[in-house]
């Protein structure tokens, strides 16, 4: 795959979340997960692109004894933050601005999730080629393939929506170093993520057809079924 000529691609892993719904005493992202951390193995799978050129990971500031004094292992193309925020949107500026001196204006920057490890290089490379030709970047999503009910406050169906035209959003989102920061700085209330920041100017993102093994780990059931999803992955590449 062809190096971008002039912009350099940042990846950001915002790993600041208490991961409160996993009913554990550690944070996710800390979850032990095929020897090792869940962040470790996002880390790990985005370090091995190689049109990757830096990785920021992320951390609220209480996680820094933890994160020093453990023997957590990650690639030489990464840095670690304790830009952690009271949302995910606000990590995800707090971690552009610390990135700011070694980023141009028109770098992309991916922001991936730390509790997403059913992605591959492969399919990371093909996001990146197919985004990056884009004017204004892209998230991958999955079409839905249920249909979608829309209710009231009181769990009442009140319309079915067109399940054609709907997409569940997933992460990287992929989008211009400027233009993500102003979408952030200017967004009113807390987007769910970079790309409703971006909607917000009025720009139009692209959607990229996604992997059914990157879901979300939220719930302790998640990890169970990810580990099913890992297993299958190794089994196949030793058989490769």
């Amino acid at each position: 795959m062809l190096k971008f000529s002039m912009s350099k691609i940042h990846v950001i892993i915002p790993a600041a979340g208490s991961g409160s719904r996993m009913g554990q005493e550690i944070p996710k992202q800390f979850s032990s997960f095929h020897g090792k951390t869940l962040i470790e193995w996002v880390d790990f799978i985005f370090s091995n692109v190689s049109v990757v050129d830096t990785i920021s990971i992320a951390f609220n500031s209480d996680e820094r004894n933890n994160v020093e004094n453990s023997n957590y292992s990650f690639s030489r193309k990464t840095k670690i933050y304790y830009s952690g925020g009271s949302s995910r949107s606000e990590t995800v500026l707090n971690t552009l601005n610390s990135i700011e001196s070694f980023t141009s204006d028109n770098d992309w920057v991916l922001v991936h999730d730390a509790a997403r490890v059913g992605i591959t290089e492969s399919f990371i490379n093909s996001f990146i080629k197919e985004v990056g030709q884009d004017s204004v970047g892209g998230i991958v999503a999955l079409p839905s393939v249920d249909t979608i009910k829309r209710v009231d406050q009181s769990n009442k169906i009140i319309k079915t929506e067109d399940r054609d035209t709907l997409w569940l959003a997933q992460t990287p989102q992929m989008f211009k170093y400027k233009k993500l920061i102003e979408a952030l700085n200017n967004f009113t209330g807390t987007p769910t993520d970079e790309a409703e920041a971006i909607e917000a100017l009025g720009l139009k993102p692209m959607v990229y057809k996604g992997l059914i093994t990157n879901f979300k780990i939220t719930y302790p059931e998640d990890l169970i079924n990810m580990n099913q999803v890992f297993s299958t992955i190794i089994k196949g590449k030793a058989n490769g």
